[in-house]
C-alpha cells in the first residue's frame, strides 16, 4: 500500500512540475536578441565601471530586430552589445573556441591602438637566439611544439637571471618553477619577461608569484556579481601565502609588460604589487581582472562574460591595466637591441 501511494505522489509531483515549468522560447531573433540583453544586464559585473547603459543601447537596438534579419545581421547587432562592454574576456562566437575565418566571431580588442612591444626577430638575433647565447634553458610543452619557459642570463649579463614566460596557459611544474629558482638565487637581480602573455592558468601564475614572497600579503578583492539585481555583488578577500621553498627570491626583480599582459598575467602581476622589490617596465599592461561565466544562446552560439572585477591591494579597479614603473618604448627599427630589456639591466645594475 505504502509503495502504491508513494508511486501516486511521485506521479502528481511530476505531472505538476511538467504543468508549471515554462517552455523555452522559440529561437526567434527577437528573443536571441532579449536573452543575449538579459545575461549581460544580470551577469555582467561591470556595466558601471565600464560606463556602459545596456538599458539605452538595448532599446536603440532592439527596434531593428526584424524576422526576417539573416544570421550574419542578427550576430553583428549583438556584436555591438559585446563591443560596447570593452572587454577581452567577453566574447560572443557561432561556436565554443570557433576562430576561423568562415565563422562568427565577436571579441573585443584590448591591444588595438597600442605599439608593439615585443620583436621576436630582435629576441633571437640578440638574446635567445642559440646563435647569440647558448647559456639558457628552454622548456618545451610535452608534444615539442610550444615553448612553456626560457631561463638563464642575457648575453654580457651573467649576474642576472633572465627568465622569459610566453604564457600561463602551458602547465609548468612544481619541479620545473623551483629548478629555475635554485638556478636563480645566487644571481643578484632577476629579469621576469611576460610580455605577450595574455594569460592561461591562474593557479600557475600565483604559485609562480609565490616564489617572491616573504610571507603571506593581502593581494586585493574580487567582487562578483551574484544575482540579477544591480547592486547584487559580493567581495571576496584574496591572500597569496609564500611558497614551501628553500630557494624563494628576495632580491631586485624587474617584471616586463605590455598592453598583451592580461587576463593570468594580470593575475600574476598584482600578486606582486605588495612588494617592494618589484618594479614593473615596458608599457601599460593590458587588464582582464574579472572570472568569466559562459553559455550558448537559444541558437547555439556561445558567449562569455566577466562575472566579477578586480581590486588591488590599494583599491585600484585593474580591468584596463596598469601603468608601469618605468614607461619605455621599443624602436622597431633599431633592430640591434631591446629597450625595454636593456632599460631594465640598466635599472638592475644600479641596485
Amino acid at each position: 500500500m505504502k509503495y502504491i501511494i508513494y508511486i501516486a505522489i511521485t506521479l502528481i509531483f511530476s505531472s505538476c512540475h511538467r504543468f508549471f515549468v515554462s517552455p523555452e522560447p522559440a529561437p526567434t531573433n527577437l528573443n536571441i536578441f532579449d536573452e543575449y540583453t538579459t545575461l549581460i544586464k544580470e551577469k555582467y559585473a561591470m556595466l558601471e565601471y565600464k560606463n556602459v547603459d545596456i538599458e539605452a543601447l538595448s532599446a536603440k537596438i532592439r527596434p531593428t530586430i526584424s524576422a526576417d534579419l539573416s544570421e550574419k545581421e542578427l550576430f553583428n547587432k549583438l556584436s555591438e552589445l559585446t563591443l560596447s562592454l570593452k572587454d577581452g574576456h567577453s566574447n560572443l562566437a557561432e561556436a565554443a573556441g570557433s576562430l576561423s575565418e568562415d565563422q562568427l566571431y565577436t571579441n573585443y580588442d584590448f591591444s588595438e591602438g597600442y605599439e608593439a612591444t615585443f620583436d621576436m626577430e630582435i629576441m633571437i638575433n640578440n638574446y635567445i637566439g642559440k646563435d647569440i647565447n647558448k647559456n639558457l634553458t628552454v622548456l618545451y610543452t610535452d608534444d615539442k611544439t610550444d615553448v612553456k619557459m626560457i631561463y638563464g642570463t642575457l648575453p654580457n649579463n651573467e649576474d642576472i637571471a633572465y627568465v622569459w614566460i610566453p604564457s600561463w596557459l602551458n602547465p609548468i611544474s612544481e619541479d620545473e618553477i623551483e629548478d629555475f629558482f635554485i638556478y636563480a638565487k645566487d644571481k643578484k637581480a632577476m629579469l621576469v619577461d611576460i610580455r605577450g602573455n595574455t594569460g592561461g592558468d591562474p593557479v600557475l601564475a600565483t604559485r609562480f608569484a609565490s616564489y617572491f614572497l616573504k610571507k603571506e600579503v593581502n593581494t586585493g578583492f574580487e567582487r562578483f556579481k551574484i544575482g540579477p539585481e544591480k547592486d547584487d555583488f559580493k567581495d571576496s578577500q584574496n591572500n597569496l601565502k609564500s611558497a614551501k621553498s628553500e630557494n624563494l627570491f628576495h632580491k631586485e626583480v624587474a617584471v616586463l609588460i605590455d598592453r598583451s599582459v592580461y587576463s593570468a598575467a594580470l593575475t600574476f602581476s598584482y600578486s606582486l604589487f605588495p612588494l617592494d622589490n618589484i618594479t614593473f617596465i615596458g608599457q601599460r599592461a593590458g587588464g582582464g581582472s574579472g572570472s568569466v561565466a559562459d553559455g550558448y544562446l537559444l541558437n547555439g552560439w556561445y558567449w562569455s562574460l566577466s562575472v566579477s572585477e578586480y581590486f588591488d591591494y590599494q583599491g585600484n579597479h585593474l580591468d584596463n591595466g596598469f601603468e608601469p614603473d618605468i614607461p619605455v618604448k621599443l624602436d622597431l627599427d633599431q633592430k640591434d637591441k631591446d629597450e625595454i630589456i636593456e632599460k631594465a639591466i640598466e635599472f638592475l645594475d644600479k641596485k
